[in-house]
Parts: C-alpha cells; structure tokens; sequence
C-alpha cells in the first residue's frame, strides 16, 4: 500500500498512490474516495471542511485560465493559504508560516477596494 501523506483536522485524509481497496481493507471504509480529476464541491465549503488540497485544485484551473493580473494574484495568494494549512496539518509550522506570509504580501499588492469583490467571486461563487 502506497501512502503518500496523511492529514488531520475535520476529517483524516488519506493520500495514495494504490488500489483504494487495500487501503479500505486495513482501515476500514471511507466518508468518500476522491480523485483529485472529479473533485466535487466549490472553494468556500472545501476550504471550510479543511479540504484545503481540494480547495487548492479548484482555484488552481481559475489561476491557470485567468488573465486578470490582480485577479492572479488574490487566486495565487488563497492557493498559497490551502498550501500553509496543509503544511501546518503536517506539522511544517515554518514552511507554513512562509506560505502564509507569502501570501499575506501578494494581498498587500492588491487595492482595498477590489478584495470583496474577488472574494465574492472566487470564494462564493467557485
């Protein structure tokens, strides 16, 4: 069995590389099976349920096809917050906090004014 992470907060989730029956053999059977190519739900309630991985694909394909420069950067900067969280759920405080900051100073770059309506658009209607 091919385990590639583990991560803890609301839910145990369970990264792998291998037949997903192997897994449910030792463990026991999951609340859900993902693959990251059908990943189901929008931002805010992935982010919510601290399936920050998820979270992190669904903005990722927004980052990718986006050509709006400050709408880049408010992406790439909750992309660089899932990251930290799953760094912290790892016990990585430092890198988290490096990815935390990282992101903190691309949303300085950006003018007040526009990040509640980024937010509205990218974290309610994802």
């Amino acid at each position: 069995m091919k385990i590639v992470d583990i991560r803890k907060c609301k839910f145990t989730e369970i990264d792998i590389q291998d037949d997903p029956e192997k897994v449910i053999k030792k463990l026991g059977k999951p609340l859900e099976i993902v693959n990251t190519s059908e990943i189901k739900g929008n931002f805010a309630s992935l982010f919510s349920d601290c399936r920050f991985w998820e979270a992190h694909e669904v903005l990722e394909e927004k980052w990718k096809i986006n050509n709006n420069e400050m709408e880049r950067k408010y992406l790439q900067a909750l992309i660089l917050i899932c990251a930290s969280m799953i760094k912290y759920l790892k016990g990585q405080k430092e890198i988290s906090d490096k990815l935390l900051n990282q992101a903190l100073s691309l949303i300085s770059e950006l003018p007040e004014d526009v990040l509640p309506f980024f937010y509205v658009r990218f974290c309610l209607n994802s």
